[in-house]
């Protein structure tokens, strides 16, 4: 799950934008503003909006996951080759 995703904002976002985005969305989707039918759905929503703030909002816990992100236009092979299992192999089979 990418919480700027989440957030609907871009990587580079300011804390404030981080923030307005949040509140917004709170708004949008708690689960106590809609109707009993879409509750489920809107919780579930709620809950990755709310961890998606919870991370972003905070300096160092932002840093951190910033640094498990992949870098933008990334391709899965050059993410799976870096981080996983092929990456143990690495030493061995040398990418060509």
């Amino acid at each position: 799950m990418d919480h700027y995703r989440t957030l609907q904002v871009s990587r580079d976002a300011e804390p404030e934008v981080i923030e307005r985005a949040y509140k917004a969305l709170a708004r949008k989707y708690h689960p106590d503003r809609v109707t009993e039918r879409q509750r489920p759905d809107a919780t579930r929503r709620m809950q990755r909006i709310n961890e998606a703030y919870r991370v972003l909002r905070d300096p160092a816990s932002r840093k951190r996951y910033d640094a498990l992100l992949p870098p933008e236009g990334a391709h899965a092979w050059d993410i799976f080759w870096e981080r996983g299992l092929v990456g143990m192999f690495r030493d061995r089979y040398p990418r060509r």
